[in-house]
């Protein structure tokens, strides 16, 4: 069975500055891009900034199921930060 995603998401994903991976203990994995725009389809003066700020957010607000989360550059494809064990390395 294969995933297609729709041209919505599919834009999102492209327009996307920043990608989370969160391995959780229960051995789930999630994938998210962020997200930079603001309230009412603004887009903000520093979008890369929003994104960062939202994924640690989702990271702070599920920390006790998180193993690992590793936020990556999608310009670069390079690692940001990591959470493990409870806090930002």
């Amino acid at each position: 069975m294969s995933y297609t995603r729709s041209a919505s998401v599919q834009k999102l994903v492209d327009n996307a500055h920043t990608k989370l991976i969160i391995w959780f203990l229960d051995g789930n994995v999630r994938t998210q891009y962020g997200r930079n725009n603001i309230r009412e389809g603004r887009v903000a003066a520093d979008p890369r900034a929003v994104e960062l700020k939202r994924h640690h957010r989702n990271v702070a607000k599920n920390a006790a199921a998180i193993k690992v989360a590793i936020i990556y550059d999608m310009n670069t494809g390079g690692e940001v930060s990591r959470f493990k064990k409870g806090e930002w390395v």
